[in-house]
């Protein structure tokens, strides 16, 4: 069976010995980075080495220390003075987060009994922005069980992140004009349904697919709201606020006798005759320009409006909260959110 890490070793020496078992306790690095490795005793036989061994253990380890499990002091790092002391509350939940996902796979297994491999090889798995994360957690929790004498061996000191980058998309915002344009195009052009489209996800912040698949029974026009799906569970079953501009075009668009808002076009289409459209409108290439990025946009819009807050914003677009910061977690009304946007201009 496996001896837990720090609990020392047992080994045969060769050659005829009265003694042939030499026993030796965890070994551990001093702060100048020199290997300890302290030599109890010796042995006529293993059963007696053993036992030795467990008896020296005994004085130095705890016994209930054995079912201690890394759940336990990642539990105990949450409620530690370091972890009080992250610069923010995101921060904070990063951490537990980045921790939670790259060891789920170890998070029950008794501590002192985990091994280099055990850590490096989850580690080695993830973009190293988390691991770095999760070995300024890993690290704490060393320190305290060497302390608390839980183990002798601080094996964090070892692991590395991996060199996995997540490199971040840069998006563009339109400029106003990309938008008064799309106002002209629509009045001239007999309020084409493509452009349509374009004005309420810039007026919305709605997902394509979100727009693509909302039902003309979830359009409340005398309260000018609609409720639509979406991929996230902040999105489900949320209620989006009519802008006072699009809601005319919702308006001329809904029919009791259709079953969607718009039907008949893809995703697909819609995505080339956007690309097409901008063009036309601009003259120019967007380098990093797409359909997500109209979202992007009205989200960058409205946290530059004053009084807006940022709890608000996530309410509109289907954001989960777990990292809002207003006072508390508030309870936004149709009319809230619909003030909100209006205050929205391009």
């Amino acid at each position: 069976m496996r001896r837990a890490n720090g609990t020392g070793t047992i080994t045969k020496l060769k050659g005829i010995r009265r003694k042939p078992y030499i026993i030796r306790a965890g070994s551990y690095y001093d702060i100048n980075g020199k290997l300890i490795r302290k030599t109890i005793g010796t042995a006529k036989t293993l059963k007696e080495a053993t036992e030795i061994l467990n008896k020296y253990n005994a004085k130095v380890l705890k016994r209930e220390n054995y079912e201690i499990t890394l759940c336990d002091l990642f539990e105990h790092w949450k409620n530690s003075e370091h972890a009080n002391n992250l610069e923010t509350i995101e921060t904070y939940k990063r951490y537990i987060s980045d921790f939670s996902t790259i060891f789920e796979p170890i998070i029950n297994e008794k501590f002192i009994f985990l091994e280099y491999n055990d850590y490096q090889s989850l580690l080695n798995s993830f973009p190293k922005t988390k691991g770095k994360n999760a070995l300024t957690v890993l690290k704490w929790i060393y320190i305290y069980s060497i302390k608390n004498k839980i183990t002798k061996e601080n094996i964090s000191v070892f692991l590395n992140s991996s060199n996995i980058v997540v490199r971040k998309i840069k998006r563009e915002i339109f400029d106003d004009n990309i938008v008064k344009s799309l106002w002209l195009d629509y009045e001239n052009n007999n309020s084409n349904e493509y452009v349509a489209i374009f004005l309420i996800l810039f007026y919305t912040g709605m997902r394509t697919r979100d727009i693509l698949n909302l039902k003309n029974q979830n359009i409340f026009l005398n309260e000018r709201y609609f409720i639509t799906g979406s991929k996230t569970k902040a999105g489900r079953n949320r209620k989006i606020p009519m802008h006072h501009l699009i809601f005319p075009i919702i308006k001329q668009h809904y029919s009791k006798e259709k079953e969607y808002l718009f039907e008949n076009i893809t995703s697909d289409n819609l995505r080339v005759k956007f690309k097409n459209k901008i063009y036309d409108l601009s003259q120019r290439e967007y380098n990093n320009i797409n359909l997500h990025s109209i979202r992007h946009t009205f989200i960058t819009k409205m946290q530059r409006l004053k009084d807006v807050k940022a709890s608000l914003i996530k309410t509109i677009v289907g954001h989960s909260h777990s990292n809002i910061t207003d006072d508390v977690y508030t309870h936004y009304s149709v009319k809230d959110m619909r003030d909100a946007v209006n205050k929205l201009k391009y």
